[in-house]
């Protein structure tokens, strides 16, 4: 079972609900045992059984135990009286929850097939010039690469900057061989094929191409380049991909031939490989986590760093700030639609305020079950307007695929039974399409009534 982000959040409660009604079910497990025990006593006296009063007070005392210690579980100790005590439980619940349940697959899902569509509409829209951008001929040469990672302000950078510039070194045949093994990567990467492996190329391909000329996208790379590291400990690939689709598949052919579930011998030796397999799947599931709360972490410094710089600004707080950005000529591929929204005063001097706000607020409304949902929807249409108006279509698609792990489970899942029922409906090729049906008689048809000859007006 998956969860959104919020469910960190929630671990120490869910936790204690759990405690509780396991808790509850035992001492209703004790009166029940309990009720036995009296039918079982009473039975014993009617017939005259020595033995029924004997048994009965045994199993009246087993209750009594069970019912001790279930309540001894409820018991816990308050924050006020052993605040020690109290904060270490939190923290064992909360580690606990951490290695056994996976948070956010559907959100890191979505993330997988964003970005690796995103990269490869990039890849194959910059195809026709590729090689006078990233190629071994490119303006930027590995030489200046190289000076620029020399540089003394970069020195913890350049310790893996021969990464970076190997896409512009061993010739035009090198180079066209990998870029497109990027693009099929991307593929699978969007398809979730072996997505373990297929992840950590993923993200050590944006990597090259953003190192091999820093200076030539608008900023989107460098998030999908974190993205794509963090997504390469997660568990991305759990839903909605061809490795899910596989594993469905197998389990079914399993259960069609009775093949019982695979379950670890029961001997000594076994017992210790099923427990390191016990301890690597905890671990699995650890960096899953890790990995989704440090996406967004990542997303809400993104966006509380851009408020508060925003804020310092003089343009910002005047409320200027848009007016001067629709008149850059570098932020206008569409200038009558800059023109008129220049025109507009007051509306955009409310948006520059408004997009401050959002932007500061959003790392705090995270943790609100329902504030989240406006600051999204705000942050999205912001986003959506920078894309078309300035321009920057990369930087705006990667910060709303980020976007999407802040929203539950059940919101994509009605999503994948959306899509799903669409692309059912779709004709596939090679399936002859149903005939239309013929109606049996005249009252059986779907014409209208002023179609149908036959009938007069006082039918």
């Amino acid at each position: 079972m998956t969860s959104d982000v919020n469910d960190t959040t929630d671990m120490a409660n869910a936790a204690d609900t759990t405690d509780t009604t396991d808790a509850a079910d035992a001492i209703a497990g004790a009166d029940g045992a309990y009720a036995a025990d009296g039918n079982g006593n009473g039975n014993g006296n009617g017939n005259g059984n020595g033995n029924g009063n004997g048994n009965g007070d045994a199993a009246a005392a087993t209750a009594a135990a069970v019912v001790a210690v279930a309540m001894a579980a409820v018991r816990r100790p308050s924050a006020r009286d052993q605040p020690l005590v109290w904060l270490a439980q939190k923290i064992g619940q909360s580690v606990t929850r951490l290695t056994t349940h996976a948070i956010a697959l559907y959100g890191t899902a979505v993330l997988r097939i964003g970005y690796g569509s995103l990269y490869l509409i990039f890849l194959l829209h910059e195809y026709p010039k590729h090689e006078s951008l990233w190629g071994p001929n490119a303006p930027w040469t590995p030489a200046l690469n190289q000076q620029f990672a020399n540089d003394p302000g970069l020195d913890w950078f350049a310790v893996d900057r021969w990464w970076y510039t190997f896409l512009g070194h061993g010739g035009n045949v090198w180079f066209q061989f990998w870029y497109h093994a990027a693009i099929l990567i991307c593929l699978l990467m969007l398809l979730g094929w072996r997505t373990r492996a297929t992840s950590v190329c993923f993200a050590l391909t944006i990597m090259a191409f953003t190192g091999r000329d820093v200076f030539l996208t608008d900023g989107g790379d460098n998030i999908m380049g974190l993205m794509a590291i963090y997504l390469a400990f997660s568990r991305c690939g759990a839903v909605w991909s061809l490795d899910s689709r596989r594993k469905r598949r197998q389990a079914d052919k399993r259960r069609a031939r009775g093949i019982p579930e695979f379950t670890w011998p029961d001997s000594p030796g076994w017992q210790a490989v099923a427990e390191l397999d016990r301890t690597r799947e905890e671990i699995v599931t650890f960096l899953h986590n890790a990995a989704v709360l440090v996406i967004a972490a990542q997303t809400c410094v993104v966006y509380a760093a851009a408020g508060l710089y925003k804020s310092q600004g003089s343009y910002w707080q005047n409320g200027t700030a848009l007016y001067y950005t629709l008149h850059l000529d570098w932020f206008r591929p569409w200038p009558g639609l800059s023109n008129f929204m220049a025109g507009q005063s007051v509306t955009i001097a409310i948006v520059a305020y408004l997009t401050v706000f959002v932007q500061i607020a959003f790392p705090f409304a995270v943790f609100s079950k329902w504030l989240k949902y406006p600051c999204l929807v705000a942050l999205i249409g912001m986003h959506f307007s920078i894309a078309v108006v300035m321009g920057l279509p990369l930087f705006s698609a990667a910060m709303m695929v980020g976007d999407a792990v802040f929203l539950p489970e059940g919101v994509w899942r009605w999503v994948g039974r959306k899509v799903g029922t669409g692309v059912a409906r779709l004709p596939r090729p090679g399936l002859p399409r149903p005939a239309p049906s013929t109606p049996r008689s005249p009252e059986a048809s779907v014409l209208p009534r002023q179609a149908q000859p036959h009938k007069s007006a006082s039918h």
